[in-house]
């Protein structure tokens, strides 16, 4: 029983220490292909339906009825993860992000609007299962794999010519799933945990016209609270523990804060900057419970003790500035520059999120099709800077290497 209970220890220091690390530098902002190319950078300047994902105050701009279908593509690949002397790479991950909007004007100064969308997400697969393990025991995590689902109900409303407020309603549905290898590397059992949660919070936007050229947006997003629940399972039982128990644990989304400021000199050019916190600070610790386990599954004795490891993040920031040139009556161009901070602490680095800074590089399209048919495409590079640091242990070396991330975006726009 000792030596269960030390694996099952040595699990929940590999497994959930780094399971909130999914939505620090894993928080998606790609709600539009037109939001992608100019580089989220869309607070204060021209409408969209997606603007009900970043500034609703915007859709005081649309007229009638309209609907918005978007989606974005993302690939990634982490070439080199180290773990004290353990080395390994992630596997290339596809991930399509999509979106639907759809917006409505009321009377002379309401508008609706509902939006779904996903703030949060990860996937990382490592193809050896076992990277991790050692002749005297471990844990080896080999995959991980988060997504959230926004709801978001909104209201607009137009106060005067220059200023619009709106608040919405967000309804977030979150899946966390997480499989690890634990024993050692000809005798393991392969656990499988997942789980689910709903949470709802909500948000306020402005938007403010100067004048003719400039205008100011913003948006201030609460917190979200889930607790998530699910079942323990092993896909492979070498080790011959009894099948059964539940898992569970409280996560939290940051608030964030938004402002934006768009500058449009002439005609053809637009000009837009925006300004991002995410208050990951809040993050200290997350503590995991195991309920109705079975005595020889190793987790007994922990029953009724939360098990917690330490993070330490801090709040983080990001900064777009996009450009957009009219070229026609049918095509708009776009390009655009992203600074995303990261939040992780260098003294409590842990596999489930290598990577660190991200600086991500835009361009794209629009066009006019006619018959009130809009399109918008982009594609984003996005740099991350790897990390070199220590383990939650303060002992263990962690390296993650510098990687590329791949997205394109593709948006389509119809007024009723």
């Amino acid at each position: 029983m000792k030596k269960l209970t030390k694996i099952a220890t040595l699990v929940l220091s590999v497994c959930f220490a780094g399971q909130i690390a999914f939505a620090a530098g894993f928080g998606l902002y790609e709600f539009s292909a037109r939001g992608n190319a100019m580089g989220g950078a869309v607070l204060a300047g021209e409408a969209e339906p997606a603007s009900l994902a970043l500034n609703p105050a915007l859709i005081t701009q649309l007229p009638g009825k309209q609907v918005q279908l978007s989606a974005t593509l993302v690939t990634a690949k982490i070439e080199d993860v180290e773990y004290g002397n353990h080395k390994t790479s992630t596997d290339r991950q596809w991930w399509p992000l999509p979106a639907l909007y759809y917006t409505q004007q009321v009377g002379e100064k309401w508008w609706l609007g509902l939006g779904a969308f996903t703030r949060f997400g990860l996937s990382n697969d490592y193809p050896d299962k076992g990277w991790l393990l050692s002749g005297s025991g471990g844990a080896s995590l080999y995959h991980v794999g988060v997504v959230t689902y926004t709801i978001q109900p909104t209201v607009a409303y137009q106060a005067t010519d220059k200023l619009s407020v709106a608040a919405g309603l967000e309804v977030q549905y979150l899946n966390f799933t997480e499989k690890v290898r634990f024993g050692v590397p000809t005798t393991y059992s392969d656990m499988n945990l997942d789980g689910d949660s709903y949470a709802w919070s909500g948000m306020i936007a402005f938007f403010y016209n100067a004048n003719e050229k400039v205008n100011f947006g913003g948006s201030f997003r609460m917190r979200n609270d889930h607790n998530v629940r699910g079942p323990l399972k092993y896909d492979t039982n070498m080790l011959g523990f009894t099948e059964g128990g539940d898992f569970w644990g409280d996560i939290t989304f940051p608030a964030q804060l938004a402002l934006g400021a768009s500058y449009k000199p002439t005609d053809k050019w637009l000009f837009e900057f925006n300004w991002t916190n995410i208050f990951w600070s809040c993050f200290r610790s997350i503590d995991i419970y195991f309920d109705n386990v079975p005595v020889d599954s190793g987790y007994a004795p922990m029953l009724g003790t939360p098990q917690g490891n330490m993070k330490q993040y801090q709040d983080a920031y990001r900064i777009g500035i996009g450009a957009e040139y009219t070229l026609n009556d049918i095509t708009k161009l776009r390009g655009s520059f992203i600074f995303d901070k990261s939040p992780l602490n260098q003294q409590f680095l842990d596999v489930m999120l290598p990577a660190d800074d991200r600086y991500i590089v835009g361009v794209g399209a629009g066009f006019d099709l006619g018959k009130n048919v809009l399109l918008d495409l982009s594609y984003n590079i996005l740099f991350v800077q790897g990390v070199s640091g220590v383990a939650a242990d303060h002992t263990t070396p962690v390296h993650f290497k510098d990687s590329q991330s791949h997205l394109f975006g593709l948006s389509v726009r119809y007024t009723f």
